[in-house]
């Protein structure tokens, strides 16, 4: 190539270079121009010389719209046009935009054009993380979660759910700071801390926890808003650590300082039951001690307890019941039954009180349990006097309730039964020994003790055994015998009967017999009982006296009379009519026998055989004449001295018959 033709080429390509020159400096202007139509700033030239123009030719002779509806209406309200287009139409990312909490665009971003349409990966839209997802161009309102991935939320921030919709952000969330930097947290409406709106937080409160804990944090002790306890740990109960343990809050009133609930929770006053009687049983009375919430409630440990908070009215849930009964609540009529403190199965005047009538005699004596209470109860009188027998530590002597601030029992959690066993109860020589009331019937010991006495179907399973014995009920010994000998009964009175000489009197001496005669059985004198539950036995004045056997034998027609003491015409010491049969008569005779001793006195001295009949006896044919006079009484009767002053074999003597000997062959051993 000569000079000539590099001259040329060079005058051309100068031309060329002065034509770019001139194109880009008009492409800048018209660039500018655009960018003033769109209320923006002309870009600043690059450094080191002027940015190339085609983009800039490609967005004049393009489709442009900067300020159209659309996407570009989102964008041009807050960045530049060339912060994405930095030569006109072409996209590049490369003028950084600083956001007011001074975080930039400088991660940059890349676009791309495919079938599917125009995306974009910018550091706009991946705020705090090294990189971000692909948003399309033309995908309408994005949400919070396309450019906040719930994973890289910060620590504090409740959990939100992977499908969270922008709706759900903005029910915390305000969009006034929105890439400024600024956090914005929506908060409580203006009634939101006054008790008297309809607003007040308590009602949302009411009906569960989640809606707080998400910005005061999962136990409310503060996330992205404050701790609750800010508020509510001030002016605390005394002994209550915490606004989460302190059921007054909610619960309490001005009525009492722990009474939960004298009132309605909030929005729930037009429910009666709500109320109720909830003060009158948390307050301690005359007749009661002050109830615990746990008698009818599971207590909760605090606030956050499973079912403590969930919009419904809370579970009835009895502790105890009644003996015998199942306890049972219906809201219904606002009634409880078969409860252990109002006792429906005890023969009460109002088995089904009314959880609303507080102070209308619902709770009044006798309403909660009969007076006395059915069986097994022990059967006393009606009047109060006589409970203080078995309720020492609840009955006052004069017949009223001792207090609970006094020391007293009543619906303490247990029946306090002494069992009728005052404090000398077991003391034999005190006049509250028990054998006093068991000697007026056993029908006061059945009722604690079992029918039976044995601990079974009575109020306490302790059975009389425990002290008695097993035989204690046939053993007639415990309460009629004594020292004088092991079997006598009675050698003395029984409990109650000192005072009465004839319950002694000859007893020991019939019971275990001397030196005349054998002992005689009771059943001579009395109906002996089977045991001591037998009828009549026990409650009557005295026993009674019904003779029989040795005493009613040979013709006798006995009587006793307790007046005189003494008994008349019994076979031992009455008058008598003897049959006798001899050898040398062909047909039995009968033969008047007279006696002397015909009415003994039953607390009399000792008694000798004179007592009874004469020595000789007088009268009949034998002891008179030639046969009494100088005969000795031996020659006739076995068993007995010559004299008739000493037996010799008791056997034959008191033992239903006259037994008469002869000696030798009959008469003839005389005659």
């Amino acid at each position: 190539m000569d000079d000539t033709t590099t001259n040329a080429s060079d005058r051309k390509m100068t031309m060329t270079a002065h034509a770019c020159r001139r194109a880009a400096s008009l492409a800048a202007a018209l660039l500018a121009a655009l960018l003033a139509a769109c209320g923006q700033p002309a870009p600043k030239p690059a450094a080191g010389g002027t940015r190339t123009t085609r983009g800039a030719h490609d967005a004049l002779t393009g489709d442009a719209a900067c300020a159209g509806p659309g996407v570009h209406d989102v964008h041009v309200a807050l960045f530049r046009c060339d912060t994405c287009h930095p030569t006109g139409a072409t996209f590049g990312f490369d003028q950084p935009y600083t956001f007011p909490s001074g975080a930039t665009t400088t991660a940059g971003g890349t676009v791309v054009r495919d079938a599917a349409g125009t995306t974009c990966t910018v550091a706009c839209h991946f705020p705090k993380r090294t990189s971000g997802p692909s948003v399309a161009w033309s995908a309408g309102p994005l949400a919070c979660t396309s450019c906040h991935a719930p994973a890289a939320l910060p620590e504090a921030h409740p959990a939100v759910a992977a499908n969270a919709t922008r709706e759900d952000c903005q029910a915390c969330h305000l969009l006034g700071g929105h890439l400024a930097g600024l956090v914005t947290i929506r908060g409580h409406e203006a009634g939101w801390i006054d008790p008297a709106s309809a607003g007040f937080h308590a009602a949302a409160a009411n009906e569960g926890l989640p809606s707080c804990r998400g910005c005061h944090g999962p136990d409310l002790s503060g996330g992205i808003a404050p701790a609750c306890g800010s508020c509510h740990d001030q002016a605390l109960p005394a002994g209550v650590a915490s606004w989460k343990v302190n059921c007054v809050m909610c619960h309490g009133g001005a009525e009492l300082a722990s009474g939960a609930p004298p009132r309605a929770t909030w929005g729930n006053g037009a429910d009666a039951v709500r109320v109720g009687a909830h003060t009158r049983h948390l307050t301690a009375s005359a007749i009661a001690p002050a109830a615990a919430c746990s008698a009818c409630h599971t207590t909760p440990a605090d606030v956050f307890a499973a079912g403590h908070l969930d919009g419904g009215t809370a579970e009835v849930v009895f502790a105890r019941a009644a003996p015998g009964g199942t306890p049972g609540w219906d809201r219904g009529t606002a009634t409880c039954a078969s409860t252990y403190c109002h006792a429906g199965v005890a023969g009460g005047t109002r088995p089904l009180p009314v959880w609303t009538n507080a102070g209308q005699g619902d709770a009044a004596c006798g309403a909660c349990h009969g007076l006395p209470p059915p069986a097994p109860h022990p059967s006393v009188s009606g009047d109060l006097a006589g409970c203080v027998g078995c309720h020492a530590l609840t009955m006052a002597a004069p017949g009223q309730l001792i207090a609970p601030s006094a020391g007293g029992q009543h619906l303490n959690g247990s029946v306090e039964a002494t069992g009728g066993h005052p404090a000398a109860f077991k003391d034999p020589a005190s006049p509250e020994f028990h054998a006093f009331a068991a000697n007026r019937g056993l029908a006061s010991c059945q009722g604690c003790h079992g029918q039976a006495l044995d601990g079974v179907g009575g109020s306490t399973s302790v059975a009389c055994t425990t002290c008695h014995g097993a035989d204690f009920t046939s053993r007639c010994t415990l309460c009629h015998g004594g020292v004088a000998n092991a079997s006598g009964a009675p050698p003395k009175p029984t409990w109650g009967g000192a005072g009465d000489p004839l319950r002694v009197g000859a007893h020991t001496k019939h019971v275990t017999g001397g030196a005349i005669g054998g002992p005689i059985a009771c059943d001579v004198c009395h109906v002996v009982p089977a045991d001591a539950f037998s009828t009549g036995h026990l409650g009557e004045p005295f026993a009674e006296v019904r003779f029989a056997g040795l005493a009613a034998g040979a013709g006798s027609t006995p009587a006793w009379d307790r007046a005189a003491g003494s008994c008349s015409a019994t076979y031992c010491h009455g008058t008598y009519s003897g049959t006798y049969a001899y050898w040398f008569w062909e047909e039995p005779m009968t033969f008047p026998y007279a006696r002397s001793g015909g009415t003994p006195a039953w607390s009399g001295g000792p008694m000798t055989c004179a007592s009874c009949h004469g020595l000789p006896p007088s009268g009949g044919t034998w002891h008179s004449g030639y046969h009494g006079g100088g005969n000795g009484c031996s020659l006739c009767h076995p068993g007995v001295d010559a004299a008739g002053t000493t037996i010799t074999d008791r056997t034959t003597h008191l033992n239903g018959s006259i037994d008469v000997r002869w000696s030798g062959s009959g008469c003839t051993n005389c005659h």
